[in-house]
């Protein structure tokens, strides 16, 4: 109770003014929101306290929102070495009598292909949908940029996962940080494609102690799969092109081949296919050895333009 005292303090502390909540029987929700994405993204991270002053616990087993194709409950875990994992869960647990506070670096819920851009300040209807409970409706704040701060975690070595994102902690997730270079400066734009987006992964998660190989990397429009490397382990890199150049938008593994990723994040199917067989057709020469390596990234690691995303 100690620590939900601290985490619902520091919640509304935060956002006196926007604080809000629904209750319905025993559940109370408490400041269902979303911190604003970057205004080209495609994913975001949704966050709430939900107490149950009833006698018999509940599960959140669901969320539905017209502002994303797609809504999934996750967990983020760190490791014994710091490295932040996110993986999707079928389900979150309300004891009785307690509260769960879904949060950075813990339960969250992610929002994949939005279909609006979000600016602070904004209410946006959700459902969450308990075993219980059933169906409750509520309204998400669109609180003030924020959420996990990716370069607090293990960046050492950008491979294995996360979520989501990027993980979120930001670094790539199981295993994958991305190395100390994470605050690094964006590098200049030259217009050339494959060069920007080497250039950007590399200022961002290459290090002297622990180089990072890019490649390949396939770019459609302003889109791109780049396949990275890094002390063993390897993923792929999912990166969009706004006003200001180059940047990622999550790091994945296995999972970034599938066309309902790529369809979350916005693509028609059409467009995700041809992605999909140009970036296939571009890792076959290296081999079984580099594929099994991009694929090994476990999860979703969610950056985005600010650089710290959400594995959240």
């Amino acid at each position: 109770m100690t620590r939900f005292l601290g985490l619902m303090a520091a919640l509304l502390l935060a956002h006196p003014v926007h604080a809000h909540g629904v209750t319905v029987g025993d559940l109370e929700i408490i400041h269902p929101n979303i911190p604003q994405p970057a205004s080209s993204a495609m994913a975001a991270a949704g966050y709430m306290g939900i107490s149950n002053a009833g006698d018999e616990a509940d599960r959140l087993i669901g969320v539905e929102t017209t502002v994303a194709q797609s809504a999934m409950l996750h967990k983020t875990e760190v490791n014994a070495d710091g490295v932040a994992s996110m993986a999707h869960v079928e389900g979150i647990d309300i004891p009785a009598n307690d509260t769960v506070v879904l949060e950075s670096g813990g339960y969250h819920i992610m929002l994949m292909g939005l279909t609006q851009e979000l600016t602070e300040g904004q209410m946006v209807p959700g459902v969450l949908i308990f075993e219980k409970a059933g169906r409750v409706e509520m309204e998400f704040a669109i609180d003030p940029p924020g959420g996990v701060d990716h370069s607090t975690m293990d960046h050492s070595a950008m491979g294995a996962e996360a979520s989501t994102e990027i993980a979120s902690a930001e670094g790539h997730g199981d295993g994958h940080g991305h190395g100390d270079g994470h605050g690094a400066a964006a590098p200049a734009m030259t217009g050339d494609d494959p060069t920007d987006i080497e250039a950007l992964l590399k200022a961002q998660f290459d290090t002297p102690e622990s180089p990072l190989t890019v490649a390949p990397i396939t770019v459609q429009g302003d889109v791109a799969i780049a396949g990275w490397s890094q002390d063993g382990r390897g993923g792929r890199a999912f990166l969009r092109k706004d006003a200001e150049g180059w940047f990622v938008e999550l790091c994945s593994g296995a999972g970034l081949m599938l066309p309902a990723t790529l369809q979350g994040l916005g693509l028609t199917s059409a467009d995700a296919e041809t992605l999909l067989v140009a970036a296939r057709a571009a890792e076959d020469p290296l081999g079984a050895e580099a594929i099994q390596r991009f694929d090994s990234f476990d999860g979703t690691l969610m950056i985005g333009r600010a650089g710290h995303g959400h594995s959240d």
